[in-house]
Order: C-alpha cells, then structure tokens, then sequence
C-alpha cells in the first residue's frame, strides 16, 4: 500500500539510489567481504551499502503488535548499529522508513535519526525486529558537530 507508513519515505529512497551499485553487505554472522572473521552483525539481519551515499538494514521477524501467528517467526531482536562502519559522510542522518508521509516534509525533523562520524562508523541508531532502516547523503539533516 502506497499509504503504509514508510513507503513515501522509501520511494524517494529508490529515486536517489537507483542504479547504485551494492559495494558492501552484511548478512548473517560476518560482513560479506570480512576476511577477518569479525564479530558479525547476527541472525536474522542484513544490511548493505548503495554506491558511497545509501546505506539500508533490517531485521527479520515480525514488528511489535503483529499477529501471534506461530508461523511468523521472529528471530532477529532489535540491533543495534552503533559500531557498523558503512562509509557514508559523517552527519545527522534521517531514516526515510520512520516518515509517515513527505509531503510537507522540510528535512528538518525526523522521528528516528542515524549518526555517522567522521570515520564512517554509526555512533546511533537501531533497526528494530520487522523493521527497515534507510538513509542516504540527501537525507543528511546536520553535522553532528552542530
């Protein structure tokens, strides 16, 4: 549904991102291209890296206040991304899944943010179970030395 929660924010996600090659995953228990054998990112997530200016995760499972259906297995909990280095330019970053809608929207505010240092690492933010999250160098709302 064009209505849903999210799915304005997600359009304009896919306007801006569009073509960009995927140039990172992390999925399952290791990053994709980590020779290292890292801690990982767990069960049930994924995420990846858009060019050098979209990032997405999500969290498989059901949302909180789905159905109890015991066919909908939820396994991913939230995760918490404070640590994951995706690259993108240090800022304020709005999760475009969180706007109920854009129209209107001025960039300003935002109901669930991600913050990126100047190293490229998250310093906050989350993606809770059945939840998506994306950003991208557009939806940067401020440094965040401001």
């Amino acid at each position: 549904e064009h209505r849903w929660q999210g799915v304005a924010g997600l359009v304009h996600f896919r306007k801006v991102c569009r073509g960009h090659p995927v140039t990172e995953t992390w999925t399952g228990r290791v990053a994709a291209n980590d020779t290292t054998g890292g801690d990982g990112v767990g069960l049930g997530r994924l995420a990846f890296r858009l060019g050098e200016q979209c990032f997405v995760a999500l969290v498989r499972g059901k949302r909180k206040g789905e159905t109890d259906d015991p066919k909908v297995v939820g396994v991913g909990g939230t995760w918490n991304l404070k640590g994951l280095q995706i690259g993108l330019p240090s800022g304020c970053y709005c999760d475009l899944s969180s706007l109920r809608t854009q129209k209107n929207w001025d960039g300003s505010s935002c109901p669930r943010t991600v913050h990126v240092d100047d190293d490229g690492s998250i310093t906050k933010g989350h993606v809770a179970q059945g939840e998506i999250l994306a950003i991208h160098s557009v939806a940067r709302q401020l440094t965040l030395s401001q």
